[in-house]
């Protein structure tokens, strides 16, 4: 019996084909699927990115500070991700369209806020993120750490700045202490000549009052006497400027001192704000509320193909119950069934979304018609595939099935896939559906593109099971077929 089954097997080539290639599923599907995002986190600098620079430069302690443009330079330079200088009206509609999956805006006052973290009035630094987890919710949440790098980058650079400033002005208390340091020398030295001049003063006044009392002295002593009188009055004027000069240098210096140091000390409140002066203000144009609303499109798309192909194994597309007029009628007879089926199929499926899993989509009328339309096109291309090319066609469809789910952009943007994924993206039926999905769902955005790919793809594939009946009636295959 093992002999036979391995002779019958052997001599029917297309069943031993088959087989092979159906055992060849999981090794294709791991190689396809796994290989299209296997380093999609290393392709980061492949994610586009708008800056919008609207700072303007400021003048600060002498020097141009222009934080703004330098950042700019600095994520330009970067390879985090792929980042495009450019407006803000194009980077508002590029962030809806899918050309850029984050905005960085620095705003206008950027650098005259960086200016502000010693003065009285602090206010701290705010770039602006914008994204859209809509379009993607897997990218949404990649971009936000880029998000805090460039907001860390900017708290250090800014931070730095002010630890310069704070140096600087610890110098100037030092400076202002080492003078008043000075002057308190010079006050000493003051009061000491002060002194001097005070008891000079004294000795001459006493030396030309006993000269004049005993009126024994001649014209030139009296004149010496005199003299030594106004030195010392000289002196004691000098150590009386001294004097004056020290005070003053010793109370300016203090002065200047106590208020570098009040300046210092009214600040302390503002360390956080040194510490970490950038603030990041983000905002989500199409807002998803949870995981499972942000990866519906994709498993959604999924669902429908699976159930495709259930109902493609289930109902007999080809066999007619009747012998056929024309290949028309044949078609009709068939999809009028696949139709209706596709129809429940979404309906059902409409239901199970809004009321098991409480989808709250955007539009409700493009999500119903959105499903109607891929379960349709789904269905078409199953049916189109077994009809046209028999089993293998039956193997082909797993083959699509494993090329959609790599391919389409359900889970990683395109731009992290492979190559080969990037490539056929365009022409997959998954692709379109996915994001008229997301449009319905999260983006309120235009299903007419999708709804007119997906509609041209279910007349192809319609068209060409058509085509598959005329040439069966032309060799008609069904003479010996009794359908009494």
């Amino acid at each position: 019996m093992v002999r036979k089954e391995w002779q019958q097997l052997w001599h029917s080539r297309s069943t031993l084909i088959g087989l092979i290639l159906i055992a060849l599923i999981p090794a294709i599907y791991c190689l396809l699927y796994l290989s299209s995002m296997w380093n999609a986190y290393g392709k980061m600098d492949r994610i586009p990115v708008a800056i919008v620079n609207q700072d303007r430069p400021q003048n600060y302690r002498g020097k141009r500070i222009a934080v703004g443009k330098q950042l700019t330079t600095k994520l330009r330079r970067s390879d985090s991700l792929d980042y495009h200088v450019t407006t803000a009206k194009a980077a508002a509609t590029g962030i809806r369209n899918g050309k850029y999956y984050m905005v960085v805006t620095i705003p206008k006052r950027f650098s005259s806020d960086a200016t502000t973290l010693l003065t009285s009035s602090p206010q701290r630094l705010h770039i602006r993120y914008t994204v859209n987890s809509g379009r993607n919710f897997v990218v949404s949440k990649m971009t936000a750490g880029a998000a805090t790098a460039i907001q860390s980058k900017v708290s250090k650079q800014v931070s730095a700045m002010y630890v310069s400033v704070l140096l600087t002005a610890i110098g100037h208390v030092q400076m202002g202490m080492a003078n008043a340091a000075k002057g308190s020398n010079q006050v000493t030295t003051g009061l000491t000549s002060l002194t001097n001049g005070i008891q000079q003063v004294g000795v001459g006044t006493t030396c030309l009052q006993q000269g004049l009392q005993t009126a024994n002295l001649t014209s030139p002593e009296i004149v010496g006497g005199v003299g030594k009188l106004n030195a010392a009055l000289a002196k004691l004027h000098d150590g009386s400027s001294a004097l004056t000069l020290g005070s003053t240098r010793l109370t300016t210096s203090l002065a200047g001192s106590v208020h570098q140091l009040q300046q210092l000390h009214e600040q302390r409140r503002t360390a956080g704000d040194i510490a970490s002066p950038v603030v990041a203000d983000t905002t989500d144009v199409a807002k998803v509320p949870n995981n499972g609303t942000g990866m519906a499109p994709f498993f959604i798309a999924i669902g429908l193909f699976v159930g495709g192909i259930g109902l493609g194994t289930m109902f007999d597309a080809y066999l007619p119950k009747s012998r056929p007029k024309s290949a028309v009628v044949w078609w009709l007879s068939k999809f009028s069934v696949i139709g209706a089926l596709g129809a429940v199929q979404s309906g059902l499926l409409f239901l199970a979304l809004t009321w098991g899993n409480h989808l709250m989509p955007t539009s409700q009328i493009k999500l119903a018609s959105m499903l109607l339309l891929g379960s349709l096109t789904f269905l078409s291309l199953i049916f189109c595939l077994r009809i046209v090319l028999g089993g293998f066609g039956t193997w082909l469809i797993t083959i699509i099935l494993v090329l959609q789910l790599s391919a389409s952009a359900g889970v990683y943007p395109v731009e992290l896939t492979s190559g080969y994924a990037r490539v056929i993206n365009p022409y997959l039926p998954m692709t379109y559906l996915i994001d008229g999905l997301r449009q319905s769902i999260s983006l309120n955005g235009s299903i007419r593109t999708d709804v007119l790919v997906l509609g041209v793809m279910m007349i192809v594939f319609n068209g060409l099971i058509i085509l598959k009946y005329r040439s069966d009636l032309r060799r008609d295959v069904f003479r010996l077929v009794d359908f009494a």
